[in-house]
Order: C-alpha cells, then structure tokens, then sequence
C-alpha cells in the first residue's frame, strides 16, 4: 500500500509506490479493461473472480473524445463499455458491440465509501504527465510554478502529484527544485491504485492541472473543487503507434472541440467553486446517467467469458506466470542479500 504523507514523499517512497507487487495475478488480453484498477472494480460489480481475464475492452480513461483508437478497434474483444455520452452514437459502423455504462470507479467508490475527509487543506496540482514516445511542450517551465506561488493563501500548501511514468523516468528529480512536495497515485496497474487515489485526493481542498484528464471528473464527482491553470501543453509524437508522428491535432474532431471548450470555459481559474452547472457535464462524462446496472453488467461479462471458452487457456497461463514471477522475484532478492553480506 502506498504511504503518502501529506507534507510530500520521499524518493525512495516515490520509487516503491510505482513498484507493482509480484504477486498480483496479471492480465493482459484487455489492458484497458485492467489498468487503473478498472479489472479490480469490474470484478467487484460482475463478482467475476481475479483469476479470470475479462474478455472486453473498454474506454481508457474518462476523456472527452468520442472517436476509437486503433487498438480499440483491433483487438480480440467483440464488447467495448463506453462511459462517454457519444461515442455509442458517433461510431455506428464499428464492429465491437458498444455498450454504455457508469464509469467502474463510481460505483466502486459508493461501495467502499471514499468520501471527502472531514478536514481538509492545499490544492494537489496534477503535473501533465508524459507518455512514452510522445514529447511534451509548454509545461515545466518557472512561469506555471510562478503561476502556482502565486495562488492566494487558501489554496496552499501545493503539492505536486506525478504519474507512474515521470517517477519511474526520474523526472520528479528535476522538479524538485521548484520546491513543491511531490506524490504519485502509484502504479497505475496497480490492484490498489483506485484506493490509493481517492485517499490522496480526499485529503485536499481543491486541485489542479493545466489541461483536463480523468483526474478532473474523479475530483469534481467526490465533490474537490478543481481549475484549470496555466497554458495547455502541445504533444508531440515521435514514436507512438496510436497517433500520427509530429504535432499532435489538439483535437480528434468537432465534438471534441465542444466538449474541450467547454471543460475550459467551466474550469478555467478563478473559476474555482462547484456548481450544478459543473457537476452536470461532470456526470455526463462518466457515463452517471447510464440505464445499464451492475446486476446487468455482471451478466454482460459472464456471457462474454463464457462466449470466449477457446480463450480459456489464458487463465491457467495467468496463474503460472504469476508464480514464476514470484519465484524469480524472491531468487533476485536472495541474491541482493546474499551480495550485500558479502560486500
């Protein structure tokens, strides 16, 4: 579990919160049906066990395009779940079989009660994160961090919060001399990784970012007052498959656009309190007002578990790979010991 403290953590805890334990059972056949904890909180909803693989795809993230990527359209699943209000709609001539639903965090959320703390303070700042292949532009620079010293008293202390991939590329080194403390959500394949969000976040009083993420419905839907500060990075792609290489279009299409637009005019510091206004586009994004149940969710995964019985093989390859994992990893760390006696 990953400790944070709320005055910041240290390298060596930035380090092993992004450290994904070996003893977790691994799937791959559907990653973005697994990664951020989704697996974890379909499974909950479905009572579908860990050892099984889920047999569909789903949205990546809680983004604001409507489009399907390549690798959501290829790929060995014939259901995608979609929490996005269009995407159902604006891809009729898609083979897969798209289903809206709630966003699995929501309902998982409600189960567990994570709820805001009762005392609160500072804003958490989520720092634009890189992806591997893709160069970022216009973020990191002393202006925006100017920009969050000079935030009125209330909205401090700030603190930075950083994905897996700009700890584990040792990137929260260089920010440090902005002076911020800085903490990460963890690893984002990570079994825990929903929990250790909601307990970061439930601890402060507003937060932030430069352009919208998933992390900015997660907040306002807890009920964290979030704005949007400093000018909007620009990606560039210099090897990543599902984009085209160069500057990256800020936009997929004309309803991203609206929807951007939007996102930015209702966000957009000093714009800061919650309003209905806010929490409205808010629970459109993550699919709250979806007819689809857990009880039918559960019965969508089964059926297609049971539809997929050729596949079966993945579960018995899952549960070895994981020992082996285990067993690798423990002879590794006999052999640390072992040096470290020896030096």
């Amino acid at each position: 579990m990953v400790h944070i403290n709320p005055l910041g953590m240290t390298d060596d805890e930035l380090e092993a919160a992004c450290i994904r334990s070996p003893f977790e059972i691994r799937h791959s056949y559907s990653w973005t049906a697994e990664v951020y904890s989704f697996g974890k909180c379909f499974r909950e909803a479905a009572r579908y066990p860990k050892m099984f693989p889920l047999y569909v795809y789903s949205d990546h993230g809680a983004a604001l395009h409507s489009n399907l990527f390549p690798h959501e359209l290829n790929n060995g699943c014939s259901v995608h779940f979609t929490w996005h209000p269009d995407k159902v709609e604006k891809n009729p001539a898609s083979k897969k079989k798209l289903i809206h639903i709630e966003h699995p965090w929501i309902s998982y959320r409600r189960l567990k009660g994570f709820r805001r703390a009762d005392s609160t303070s500072g804003t958490l700042v989520f720092y634009t994160h890189t992806v591997p292949g893709v160069k970022l532009e216009g973020c990191g620079g002393d202006e925006y961090f100017d920009q969050l010293r000079a935030l009125p008293p209330e909205f401090h202390p700030v603190v930075l919060c950083l994905h897996m991939h700009d700890i584990k590329s040792g990137l929260y080194k260089t920010l440090r001399r902005h002076g911020f403390p800085i903490v990460t959500a963890g690893n984002t394949s990570a079994d825990n990784f929903v929990d250790n969000f909601y307990k970061l976040v439930s601890r402060f009083s507003y937060a932030s970012s430069q352009e919208w993420g998933s992390q900015l419905a997660y907040c306002v839907e807890l009920g964290i007052p979030y704005f949007l500060l400093g000018r909007v990075p620009r990606l560039i792609n210099l090897s990543h498959t599902e984009m085209p290489l160069g500057m990256v279009d800020e936009y997929q299409d004309d309803n991203h656009r609206r929807y951007m637009e939007t996102a930015r005019q209702l966000f957009s510091y000093p714009s800061v309190s919650l309003t209905r206004e806010k929490t409205d586009f808010i629970e459109n994004i993550l699919g709250m007002r979806s007819g689809v149940k857990p009880a039918d969710l559960g019965g969508i995964i089964w059926g297609e578990f049971f539809r997929n019985w050729r596949k079966w093989y993945l579960v018995p390859q899952a549960i070895l790979l994981t020992a082996a994992r285990v067993v690798f990893s423990g002879t590794l760390e006999k052999i640390y010991r072992w040096r470290m006696r020896n030096n």
